[in-house]
């Protein structure tokens, strides 16, 4: 923790505020996960930098970035959280039933084609456990999620990164599908990363001329369109007549990894989720 922060700061409920914007990057969003208002965190954060004498966030395109200064404090904080958030799901599991809630973000198309069908499986055997799925796909930090399956291998922070899968990609379309260029691919924050860096590439350098979310939004586009598209190869295989663009094409693999907090490494409930999770990729027909 910083130095002297032990006796500056007098209100430590001023640390959920810090977190939650450092863990959502946003004043607004902070407000809702705290059911407050925007002002309320605000006001806490500001007497919280005046305790500590340092900026605690700088604002970014992208949103709330924490300051360099505070690194170590909400280190301290986040291991905090993990170790007790481990010890409360670990005693409640002596009663028998494991209970609680459990936050995932993943890219969307592969909590539909991989988490969705295996989900009886976790209700029938831990009802307790209520899952949340945030659709977010190019992720390095848990943020407000207790874990995250990413193709992004995160760098830095006390997380526990395993491979959990291997996902194919390519581009797809029907014998009939028009070959003029036109295509179906993601949205623009999605340029920069290799599955649109290649499928444009295979279109010969052209942007596509309808762009959606996700790839399991682009594999039900290509149906209704007939319009070639970037999408899953499990997605594909789903759709009697979708067939590669290009057949000389490999398929572009795309490692994934199943990160959580270090901390968390024996608390009862995540790793429940980690192994129905696992099991789902293990057991999944096609990536």
């Amino acid at each position: 923790m910083l130095k002297g922060a032990e006796s500056q700061v007098e209100n430590w409920d001023d640390l959920r505020y810090l977190m939650a914007v450092h863990k959502t990057g946003s004043m607004s969003a902070a407000a809702r996960l705290l059911s407050t208002n925007p002002a309320t965190v605000s006001r806490r954060l500001a007497r919280l930098s005046e305790a500590l004498g340092y900026e605690l966030f700088h604002k970014t395109p992208d949103g709330w970035v924490a300051s360099e200064a505070i690194g170590p404090l909400l280190e301290s904080v986040t291991s905090f959280e993990g170790e007790i958030e481990s010890f409360l799901n670990a005693n409640e599991s002596t009663a028998g039933q494991l209970s609680g809630a459990i936050s995932i973000g993943m890219p969307g198309s592969l909590a539909v084609g991989v988490l969705y069908p295996k989900m009886g499986r976790l209700v029938t055997e831990h009802p307790g456990i209520r899952i949340s799925l945030h659709a977010q796909t190019y992720r390095d930090t848990l943020g407000e999620n207790d874990l995250i399956i990413s193709p992004l291998r995160p760098q830095q922070g006390r997380l526990i990164v395993r491979p959990i899968g291997t996902v194919h990609s390519n581009i797809y379309c029907f014998e009939d599908s028009p070959r003029d260029g036109a295509w179906i691919g993601l949205l623009r924050n999605h340029d920069p990363y290799e599955p649109m860096q290649r499928a444009m590439s295979l279109m010969g350098g052209r942007p596509p001329s309808m762009r959606v979310e996700t790839l399991h939004d682009v594999s039900e586009a290509i149906r209704k369109t007939r319009l070639p598209g970037l999408t899953l190869r499990m997605d594909a295989m789903t759709e009697p007549g979708l067939t590669l663009y290009d057949k000389n094409s490999p398929d572009l693999e795309t490692p994934l990894y199943l990160c959580y907090h270090e901390t968390r490494r024996r608390d009862p409930l995540l790793q429940a989720v980690i192994d129905w999770a696992t099991d789902a990729f293990d057991t999944a027909d096609a990536l």
